[in-house]
């Protein structure tokens, strides 16, 4: 089971986990290519695995970002559609199960 903390740093079925953080430190505005570059790497849990930032990020139609939650909602939406849709065990990832509990605050920290 999720802690509390843990719950905070996921969105719509993909879990953060310290690139949540990075992201409100982080100082906007922000280019996707600057993202890539700095935050690539990280791994993003789905519900049927693992998937970079990187990847997440090349579907990505914007170039600029001026607030954490943007990047959130970009990055979610670059997930595959297959680790959108849910595990094959059945469970979904979906924004629905995350609306005003487990999304937190997305707001910029350094300001």
């Amino acid at each position: 089971m999720a802690t509390e903390n843990e719950e905070h740093t996921r969105a719509c079925g993909v879990t953060f986990g310290a690139l949540k953080r990075a992201l409100r430190e982080h100082r906007y505005p922000v280019t996707v290519a600057e993202l890539a570059e700095q935050y690539g790497g990280f791994e993003l849990e789905t519900p049927t695995g693992t998937e970079s930032v990187e990847s997440a990020l090349r579907a990505c139609e914007a170039s600029r970002f001026t607030e954490p939650w943007e990047v959130r909602d970009a990055i979610v939406e670059g997930v595959s559609d297959e680790a959108r849709s849910g595990a094959a065990d059945g469970t979904e990832g979906t924004c629905e199960e995350d609306e005003g509990t487990a999304v937190g605050d997305w707001s910029q920290l350094s300001v």
